[in-house]
């Protein structure tokens, strides 16, 4: 990042490519229309109206589009179809994600179809599943890689000769010929890497992979960058500096990436570098551009630029039922996001296995209610001293609410569903340490986290535990309404809310419309103290 940062800094005008001069206002983007609008022959007779506008808006975009795929949308679903659409048009394409994960995912779903892809990074970091599609496996496997193997065999028959030479002459010698057949080797295998990638119409690689020596030197028609949403922009920078379009796919109203200092130091290079790009802007601009911080992604900064005709979003999703989908959709998704049909409706009584029908398992929404001020948070330097929290690890536990959570869970389990179909997350670790402790040997199979770490995930059941409960009605970082957003998505079939709604709702406007929603709509219910003592 820090070399791409430098790179950009020292970049005359002339330099910039038209993509750089878009994404930093410039110059505004060519339109779909102007690109040349098409409707095209889609492989995936699947896809619903808005993965094929989307699919269809970045194929005739100019030089940037922004696919916006809210949870459960099918936006990985959605890229697969572009790639082998610009495939089908006979351009190179770079897919790049800020994980290996993100990328190995991709691959996954790529490789059924036939698309000659080539995974570029470290064996050890991928998924099995990709390994004889990485760079690695090729280089050994390939056609060319036979005459780079068989250097490698002369050279360790050299290297085995040196024990039986009694000479001096001979050996220096033998490592004359072992030192150029080192040179070959290290000339052939570089060939064989550099044909194996410039022969691939697919290549993928974390962005961080796409500023290693094997794509120095390599041209692509069109970028891709999944999981924008989740990325740096220095990171982004990496395979865009001579990138001439780039495709941004991800979610903006989820959780941004983890930035543990958002305060740029003096000379910080990604600020330097931004400010230096937009410098020939107007004043005005030049503020915003100063003010640009670490946690504002690229997705988020072209969104804000050049407004929401440059992005498509997708709006049938396929994972949540209907009442679980409606608050987000109606709060932050414009009220556009439509359940489809196979999930409007389940339940955790429609699993493929057994399970009983009981208050819990008919219910797609519960919301246990703890206020009354029986149900106290408290700080873990409570009893630690202040030490921790000067050290800023201060965090926050409810062990009331996690019994309530216990319970829940204990009577979803008894009904019949398995407890690896259920997950339990909450914001704050201090209360994954609480819950951790009741639910972990009881239930090996249950998943326990964090809402961040939970970003990109499913479960049939969640249970969301949200500690806030205070005289004070402090909520913290509860209200970051991208991380809400976060925990109420992650469920199939069925949400259990467990939080203060007294102290919760007065944490912001927001706040104050989804408490009233689950009063509404949930099944409400309120725990009794005593009877959890």
């Amino acid at each position: 990042m820090n070399q791409t940062m430098e790179k950009m800094a020292k970049m005359g005008e002339s330099e910039y490519t038209h993509l750089i001069r878009v994404a930093f206002g410039q110059t505004t983007p060519l339109s779909a229309t102007d690109a040349g609008d098409e409707t095209p022959d889609f492989f995936d007779p699947t896809l619903n109206d808005s993965q094929k506008e989307a699919v269809r808006f970045a194929l005739a975009a100019g030089e940037v589009a922004l696919i916006h795929g809210p949870p459960g949308t099918g936006k990985t679903h959605t890229l697969i179809e572009l790639i082998r659409q610009l495939v089908r048009r006979g351009l190179r394409v770079l897919v790049c994600g800020p994980s290996n994960v993100s990328v190995d995912n991709i691959v996954e779903r790529l490789v059924p179809h036939g698309v000659p892809v080539v995974r570029v990074g470290h064996p050890a970091r991928l998924l099995p599943s990709v390994l004889d599609h990485s760079l690695e496996v090729l280089t050994q496997t390939s056609d060319a890689a036979a005459i780079v193997q068989d250097v490698r065999r002369e050279m360790d028959e050299k290297q085995a000769s040196i024990r039986k030479t009694r000479t001096g002459r001979e050996r220096r010698a033998i490592y004359q010929d072992l030192k150029e057949l080192r040179r070959e080797f290290r000339d052939r295998e570089a060939k064989c890497v550099d044909n194996l990638v410039r022969e691939s119409s697919v290549v993928l690689a974390t962005l961080h992979g796409a500023g290693s020596h094997q794509l120095r030197n390599q041209r692509f028609d069109v970028v891709i960058i999944d999981e924008a949403s989740q990325a740096l922009e220095a990171q982004c920078w990496i395979p865009l500096l001579p990138a001439s379009k780039v495709v941004l796919a991800g979610d903006h109203l989820q959780l941004p990436p983890t930035i543990k200092s958002d305060r740029p130091k003096t000379g910080d290079r990604v600020q330097t570098a931004l400010e230096r790009m937009m410098g020939d802007l107007s004043v005005q601009d030049g503020e915003v551009a100063r003010k640009i911080a670490l946690q504002t992604t690229l997705f988020d900064r072209l969104l804000a630029l050049h407004g929401p005709g440059i992005k498509r979003m997708l709006t049938t999703q396929y994972r949540m039922h209907e009442r679980i989908m409606r608050f987000p959709s109606d709060e932050l998704y414009e009220a556009k996001l439509v359940a489809g049909e196979a999930v409007q409706a389940r339940l955790l009584t429609g699993l493929p296995y057994e399970v009983q029908d009981t208050d819990d398992t008919r219910e797609p929404l519960v919301f246990w209610d703890t206020q009354g001020g029986d149900f106290p948070e408290r700080s873990e330097g409570d009893e630690m001293g202040n030490r921790q929290a000067l050290l800023g690890g201060e965090s926050k536990s409810n062990e009331m609410e996690a019994a309530v959570v216990a319970r829940h869970v204990a009577a979803l389990v008894a009904a019949g569903v398995r407890p690896d179909d259920i997950a339990v997350i909450t914001p704050y670790n201090g209360q994954l340490a609480v819950l951790a402790r009741l639910l972990r040997d009881k239930y090996p199979a249950l998943e326990l986290g964090s809402v961040d770490g939970f970003q990109g995930r499913e479960k049939e059941a969640v249970v969301v535990s949200l500690v806030r409960s205070n005289a004070e009605h402090e909520v913290g970082f509860l209200a970051e309404k991208r991380r809400l957003n976060v925990a109420m998505t992650r469920p199939k079939r069925h949400l259990c809310i467990c939080g203060d709604s007294e102290t919760i709702s007065r944490g912001s406007s927001f706040l104050k419309r989804w408490m009233a929603f689950l009063e509404e709509h949930a099944d409400l219910r309120y725990p009794d103290a005593s009877e959890l003592m």
